[in-house]
């Protein structure tokens, strides 16, 4: 089922907004693995406290909708319906008004708006504030909703789905991707009607869910929603990933590398460094840098963010191996960076060679594990170690291998 969805006031898509009055959290074990499961309802009390945060200083008002409750927003997309209905036959054609004009009469009943507001609102704010970085991060926490519903993404298939039982506001649902520059069309499925995506409109759709959707979750665990690890495998095929400004620094050589997918981009500097190739993102906007750990995620790389003393400013940090181990397209930019660095020799050719090599060949990197020294004791013992100036580091190590181990126990009876 598709649901309203109202972004936070403070207009971070990586937290959810604070609606729930009663949730609860546990882990199933599927064929597929463990797929962490989460029950949840909100008081319309709630509900109310969100929409009037949200009309005072959120997505809301800066769509220009007054409002002090859930009833007063259902009453002003009544009031304003025709606005949506000409967005939604502006991208679909005139076939579609009559089938749409007659949601209106039906936004008294609550079920129905539930599914039908949250399109409304992407559709108007497609046509008050237009396509772009900001736009998109509003309309990838607002699709997610619907996509953690019935919805389902699928890298095999090449498609990202939502369900509606009704086809009326499956094309609504239509209208607001189209606004967003992403097609999609309806098809029945049983007594429901699917709003599919697929080719690389799928792979944008993908990108944008795991960009601006839910949170990840606990990070020790390094679990990850099994419709977030599908939306990574097909929205990293609409990635593009390229360098620019080549230029030396006083601590060596440095470049721009840019990531993108779905109208969202990031850029990163590239530092050539005695030792290693170090890939630097900071900020004092915590919504981009998780932006830019969520982009090399996407790229093949596990990248967190950390906060940089009690400065305010917060960055995302990656040296030589992770961007070794990441996709072919990052990859290559970084051995483009250090080839042309080598050819107007600003690097040394042997340390050329050796990152190139490691560049080219990829480099085999357990996610999120940090390099360990393994070795056979003369007991015929495993005697796996790693040695860090930081030991909030290594206590979190220890409690990743005693669960790994434990894991691995459990599935081996």
């Amino acid at each position: 089922m598709l649901a309203v969805v109202v972004p936070a006031a403070s207009a971070n898509a990586f937290k959810r907004p604070s609606l729930l009055s009663d949730a609860s959290h546990n882990v199933g074990l599927t064929l597929e693995g463990l797929k962490p499961r989460s029950r949840a309802c909100a008081s319309l009390g709630k509900l109310d406290e969100a929409v009037r945060r949200s009309a005072e200083g959120g997505w809301l008002k800066t769509l220009d909708i007054r409002a002090e409750s859930w009833d007063g927003l259902k009453r002003w997309v009544v009031e304003n319906w025709g606005i949506v209905v000409e967005a939604a036959v502006k991208r679909l054609g005139e076939e579609v008004r009559s089938e749409l004009k007659a949601l209106r009469n039906r936004l008294n009943d609550d079920k129905v708006a539930r599914e039908v507001v949250a399109p409304a609102h992407l559709l108007i704010q497609a046509e008050r504030l237009g396509v772009n970085e900001i736009t998109l991060k509003y309309f990838g926490a607002v699709v997610s909703g619907a996509i953690d519903g019935d919805g389902y993404v699928s890298a095999a298939m090449g498609e990202v789905v939502l369900t509606s039982g009704e086809r009326e506001i499956a094309l609504h649902w239509t209208a607001a991707l189209a606004a967003h520059d992403i097609e999609t069309k309806v098809r029945r499925a049983r007594d429901a009607f699917d709003v599919v995506a697929s080719g690389g409109d799928a792979a944008r759709l993908a990108g944008l869910y795991f960009l601006f959707g839910p949170p990840l979750l606990e990070r020790d665990e390094r679990i990850i929603d099994h419709k977030l690890a599908e939306a990574v495998g097909l929205g990293a095929e609409g990635l593009d990933i390229r360098w620019e400004g080549l230029r030396l620094t006083k601590s060596g050589v440095a470049a721009d590398l840019i990531i993108s997918v779905g109208g969202a981009a990031v850029k990163y500097n590239v530092y050539l460094l005695k030792d290693a190739i170090l890939l630097l993102f900071h900020s004092t906007d915590r919504s981009r840098a998780e932006l830019a750990a969520r982009l090399l995620w996407l790229a093949g790389v596990v990248a967190e963010v950390q906060k940089e003393g009690g400065r305010g400013v917060w960055y995302v940090r990656v040296t030589t191996d992770s961007p070794a181990a990441g996709r072919d397209e990052l990859r290559k930019a970084h051995a483009n960076v250090v080839r042309e660095a080598a050819a107007r020799d600003w690097i040394n050719a042997s340390k050329a060679e050796s990152w190139l090599k490691k560049l080219e060949r990829g480099h085999i990197l357990m996610e999120g594990w940090p390099k360990h020294c393994v070795q056979l004791t003369r007991s015929g013992a495993l005697d796996v170690r790693l040695s860090s100036t930081n030991p909030d580091s290594v206590a979190q190590v220890a409690r990743r291998l005693e669960r790994w181990v434990l894991w691995r126990a459990f599935i081996s009876r």
